[in-house]
Formats: C-alpha cells, sequence, structure tokens
C-alpha cells in the first residue's frame, strides 16, 4: 500500500532506465497507434465517477489523448482527459474545456498520479470536477467551467468507444 507522503520507490525511480518495470503496466507509443477500448453494456453512474492513472511522458510538446469516451457529438456525448500540446492538463467535453490547469507537467522522467473526480450532483457548481495530481489538488486553471447540477457526461455511457491510451 502506498501511504501519501512516504517514500515510494515508483516515485523514487526517476530517470531510471532499468530495475523499475512495474508488473501489468503498459506502455503506449504513438508510433504503433496503440490504445485500450472497451465499451460497456450498458450505461452506468455518468453523474459522479472518479478516473485515475499513473503516467510518464514520452513526448513534450504534442497532444496526448490519456483517457476519453464517445458516443456523440456533444457535452454530454463526447469526455475527454488529456494533455494539451502546451503540456497542460485538460478535462473537456464536446465544445467545453471544463478545466485547462496553468500548471504544466513537463518532466519525461517522473511519473504522475493523475486523478480526475466528476460529482455533478453537488449543489457547490465548483465542487463538481477536482483534478489531483500526485495527491495534491489542482486550483489553478486557465480555463474552469462547471456542468450544470445533476448533469451527466459520457463516461459509463454505453459508448460507441472508451479509449485509454497516451503517446
Amino acid at each position: 500500500m502506498i501511504v501519501p507522503g512516504s517514500a515510494n520507490a515508483l516515485l523514487l525511480a526517476q530517470g531510471a532506465s532499468t530495475g523499475y518495470n512495474l508488473t501489468n503496466s503498459l506502455r503506449f507509443r504513438s508510433s504503433a497507434s496503440a490504445y485500450m477500448n472497451r465499451t460497456p453494456s450498458s450505461a452506468t453512474n455518468r453523474k459522479t465517477w472518479t478516473w485515475s492513472a499513473w503516467i510518464k511522458r514520452g513526448s513534450l510538446g504534442v497532444l496526448q489523448t490519456l483517457f476519453s469516451a464517445y458516443n456523440a457529438d456533444s457535452d454530454s456525448g463526447y469526455t475527454e482527459i488529456r494533455l494539451l500540446s502546451t503540456d497542460t492538463l485538460v478535462f473537456s467535453g464536446f465544445t467545453t474545456n471544463w478545466r485547462i490547469t496553468t500548471q504544466v507537467f513537463r518532466d519525461p522522467a517522473s511519473w504522475y498520479h493523475i486523478v480526475v473526480a466528476l460529482d455533478t450532483t453537488q449543489a457547490t457548481a465548483s465542487n463538481r470536477i477536482k483534478m489531483y495530481v500526485n495527491g495534491s489538488e489542482i486550483t489553478s486553471f486557465g480555463t474552469s467551467n462547471n456542468p450544470s447540477q445533476n448533469s451527466d457526461l459520457a463516461i459509463n455511457l454505453n459508448a460507441t468507444r472508451s479509449e485509454e491510451h497516451t503517446s
């Protein structure tokens, strides 16, 4: 179990080229167009969910999709978590960028633990989307929009395409 704030071999692996192979980990290279996908057999809760992943940047200054779900050309039918070519993190719908961080992620030697938590049932609009990197909540955004209360987004939708990939 990883205890927040404690020394951890994964976090200390910065710059190591060998000796830190992680069982069941995946590497996605843009040159291979690799991704994982899953289409749920039925829709589940689209108002509250949490997405979490450990990533290590392979390329900087390029658009990198970390996770997406697509069913329709609308904010309720498309959701994406990605790194922009500015090396900032974005959580977006089809036409709306819900959050774009001011923080940049430019260290290709470091692992980043990214968490996006959605709860559109929250009465306070600013509490509906929370983003964390390495256990710290991101509170500074260049863009900050909030979905309407009780909105459904595309995650957990019986989607045409749901993918997780990076390059």
